[in-house]
């Protein structure tokens, strides 16, 4: 009788935690990140969207360096690097569909869930919106719990020059 107790206590944890582990509330996105580099090398994102992307992330400006360039300091990037005059591909839509930035917030949940931190939707931002190249959307997003380091860098993206003035960076968006 007793292994009996113990068996079906046994089942009733299994049972439990089975369904514990479950968060009926969590939706998922149809859609995940990429770093600009790589949606580049998928193919998925031209040179040209890049400027414009680079010019509406820089305020007007788009910066390139010359092909093959070897990125190693800040210094010689900008000595390397040259302003030319861009006309950018029209924001099309000029801001974001009520479902496209429900998904773009869901990923970021989904994202942070993978490092355990529990987050809603409601607790995602997104502060930039660069333009939709395709089936790409190239954003930058922040949450409640963002911690970003408060630095001025340079990156560059398939010869184009990226100014960030703390640690975010664009996001790439993309629907499975």
């Amino acid at each position: 009788m007793l292994k009996k107790l113990i068996a079906l206590g046994v089942l009733c944890v299994i049972a439990l935690s089975c369904f514990s582990a479950c968060d009926p509330k969590v939706e998922i996105s149809k859609g995940a990140f990429y770093t600009l580099q790589e949606a580049y090398d998928n193919g998925w994102l031209t040179q040209e969207d890049l400027r414009s992307i680079a010019y509406y992330h820089n305020g007007g400006e788009v910066f390139i360096v010359p092909e093959g360039f070897v990125y190693t300091t800040n210094i010689k990037l900008h000595e390397e690097m040259e302003e030319i005059e861009h006309l950018p591909n029209p924001k099309n839509p000029e801001v974001l569909d009520a479902e496209t930035e429900k998904q773009i917030k869901l990923a970021q949940v989904n994202e942070l869930r993978k490092y355990n931190i529990r987050i809603a939707r409601k607790d995602v931002s997104i502060i930039g919106y660069y333009g939709t190249y395709g089936n790409c959307v190239s954003v930058m997003t922040k949450t409640t719990q963002s911690h970003f380091q408060d630095s001025i860098s340079s990156v560059v993206e398939g010869n184009v020059v990226f100014v960030y003035y703390n640690s975010n960076q664009i996001k790439i968006w993309k629907e499975n």
